[in-house]
């Protein structure tokens, strides 16, 4: 079952005639955990809980044991966080709640990481990120492959670039915490890999952001990562791209923003332990 963290409750939700909440994320989560059970033809969903999603979720109820109406409540919220998508779906054995319904959700709820491991892996981004941006006169600005993932943030001779240092903040993050953590370059820590080698290859995400965010722009495939969650305003970014950095910036105010902005990824930041 989903975690209260992973999927929390946020409120109760209805028909816009109803006395309940009827617009907001939790109404979008849930037009996608029908649309990968099938019972709702999938599509660009909006957040409006209307009259075709209270059908369908009373009907869904009604066959697990709750009342045949279209409101959620608490008791569809326990039941459906342990919902996985049948065998004869696509995603099958999946939890019908995908990442970004989770996301939708968490983000109604002000929840910034799925698990207190991921928020010590959080805690100790910012901090190397931190360290860095401190150190800065003594880190020179290198693309030289396979990078030293182990960097030291306070090393006196501490060298990298914008995505190897993300790999860096990682690793260093993992070993702090004690915890498995995925390369964000998808290269186990070798020391391999940049922005595009696969560094983008994670799920695009909207504001808000959250440490470990990481966000791409088109001149030279710079990134930067989050390491203090926020809006486009309030969201700080560590970026090492020239000598003379790491520095901490803010997205609204950054030199390559709006002109050179892709996009944000997001990274799972935490191995699947099975």
């Amino acid at each position: 079952m989903l975690t209260e963290q992973q999927f929390p409750w946020t409120e109760a939700y209805g028909l816009a005639t109803g006395p309940l909440r009827s617009k907001g994320p939790t109404a979008e989560a849930c037009k996608r955990f029908y649309g990968r059970l099938g019972l709702l033809p999938w599509n660009d969903y909006d957040q409006h809980w209307n009259v075709k999603l209270g059908e369908v979720h009373g009907t869904w109820k009604s066959k697990h044991g709750l009342p045949n109406d279209p409101s959620y409540g608490k008791l569809a919220w326990a039941k459906m966080r342990a919902t996985k998508v049948p065998t004869n779906r696509e995603h099958a054995g999946e939890y019908a709640f995908d990442r970004y319904a989770r996301k939708l959700v968490q983000d109604e709820a002000g929840i910034t990481s799925d698990s207190d491991d991921e928020a010590l892996v959080q805690h100790y981004i910012r901090e190397y990120w931190l360290l860095a941006i401190g150190n800065n006169p003594n880190y020179s600005y290198s693309q030289a492959r396979p990078i030293n993932v182990d960097m030291q943030p306070t090393s006196k001779s501490a060298k990298g670039d914008c995505s190897g240092t993300c790999i860096n903040a990682l690793r260093y993050a993992g070993k702090k915490a004690g915890v498995a953590v995925n390369d964000p370059a998808k290269q186990n820590f070798t020391g391999f890999g940049n922005t595009d080698w696969f560094e983008d290859d994670w799920p695009k995400i909207g504001s808000p952001f959250r440490i470990g965010d990481m966000a791409h722009f088109h001149s030279s495939r710079h990134v930067i990562q989050c390491i203090k969650e926020g809006n486009i305003d309030t969201a700080q970014w560590g970026s090492h791209g020239w000598d003379g950095s790491p520095e901490l910036v803010v997205l609204r105010r950054y030199s390559r923003y709006p002109d050179e902005f892709m996009f944000v990824v997001r990274p799972t930041l935490l191995k699947e332990t099975t």
